[in-house]
């Protein structure tokens, strides 16, 4: 991973002494021979690196994974089979059954259809192959965005540097638009080999946090791979070293059930709470992580109702499960909640209310019963607020 930190910010230095060519034409043409080459593929394999750098909200990590896609045939929900495969776990979808295996507790989850969703958060096909091929014919044929193109040279060796920005919307996985509440520019850089046309890097950052970024790297580039065993693209292949999960998702807690008993302690205290000394009040808990965009941007509108229902009995509760002291720190520092944290040591509140997602709202009534349970809302929060506090 040093070597791809290394060419990253040798890649922002030449960018800078590069003359740039504010030609859309001459951008518009180095992508449409960029989405030429992957379409021309059948199948291809590649090693994927990404670093994320979020030095706004102190957070890296790194993942890494070897890539095999299949495009041949049209008879999938996707359009194409992909493995996806590192020291963890393995991905795999056939086309008709989807599978993942974890490598640390050898359980294998199986699905009998497309999963869009875990295709779309899967860590090693973020900025991927996948997301240029399906995003490009878009964005080659949207004359609203602004495509660039520059020559650079890192290593000496000289290389094409395409760019396009995307108002309020990022790519996901599958290329898609996907839109984003705040309100910010994503710039995407492509690093182009100048004789075959690949991508070595993708680069993503954002006008609102410049120093933030993420770096996704192919290396070991091959095409029309056939080598792969038929067998492995088989769920039934694996049962032999792999049990089946247990796992069931979480249930969210419905309206008007009783709100389950907790005790924590605050970060930062020995002081503890629980819901039996809060009743009487209106709670209102958050289930948050730190490095969740919907977390942050939900602060100030929560620091707003803590200030606008000052005078009555309102207490609000953040509950966090994941992150470290020092991390909670950080976020308290820099985002500045109103509102006290307790920690979720043994995540036992978090499944009390079956939460899975973040940010999580519940709003609890004087008598303990839940009001709410969802995402942010702060109209709605705000209407059942004044109802409960009445």
């Amino acid at each position: 991973m040093r070597f791809i930190i290394a060419s990253f910010f040798t890649l922002l230095t030449t960018t800078l002494l590069a003359q740039p060519n504010q030609s859309n034409k001459r951008a518009i043409e180095v992508f449409q021979s960029l989405l030429d080459k992957l379409s021309s593929y059948e199948t291809m394999s590649y090693r994927y690196e990404r670093s994320v750098n979020y030095f706004s909200e102190n957070y890296h990590s790194e993942t890494n994974a070897d890539v095999f896609l299949d495009f041949r045939g049209n008879d999938t929900a996707l359009g194409f089979k992909f493995q996806v495969e590192n020291n963890i776990y393995k991905s795999v979808y056939n086309g008709s059954e989807s599978f993942y295996l974890n490598k640390e507790d050898s359980t294998i989850k199986v699905s009998f259809k497309a999963q869009i969703g875990h295709v779309q958060s899967l860590p090693t096909l973020t900025n991927s192959i996948i997301t240029l091929k399906k995003a490009l014919p878009k964005i080659l044929s949207d004359e609203n965005i602004l495509k660039k193109l520059s020559d650079t040279t890192i290593n000496s060796s000289s290389y094409y540097l395409a760019s396009f920005v995307l108002h309020n919307i990022s790519l996901n996985n599958l290329g898609d638009y996907f839109p984003i509440s705040l309100k910010r520019d994503f710039l995407y850089k492509i690093l182009i080999d100048r004789t075959t046309f690949l991508p070595l890097h993708v680069i993503q950052t954002n006008n609102a946090e410049p120093k933030d970024y993420t770096l996704t790297t192919f290396s070991n580039l091959k095409s029309d791979i056939t080598q792969i065993p038929d067998n492995s693209w088989y769920y039934s292949t694996y049962l032999k070293d792999f049990k089946p999960s247990s796992e069931k998702k979480a249930t969210l807690i419905d309206a008007n059930a009783i709100a389950p008993d907790w005790q924590a302690s605050y970060f930062n205290t020995n002081d503890s709470i629980s819901m039996s000394k809060l009743k009487g009040q209106v709670v209102l808990i958050e289930f948050w992580i730190k490095n969740c965009g919907y977390c942050i941007a939900a602060v100030p509108e929560l620091n707003n109702l803590i200030k606008k229902y000052k005078k009555y009995n309102l207490s609000v509760i953040g509950i966090n499960k994941h992150d470290k002291q020092e991390d909670v720190n950080y976020f308290y520092q820099k985002n500045r909640p109103k509102f006290k944290s307790v920690f979720d040591t043994d995540g036992s509140i978090t499944k009390a209310y079956g939460v899975d997602s973040f940010p999580t709202l519940i709003l609890i009534d004087k008598k303990g019963i839940v009001l709410y349970a969802g995402g942010f809302d702060k109209e709605l929060l705000d209407g059942l607020l004044k109802t409960a506090l009445d």
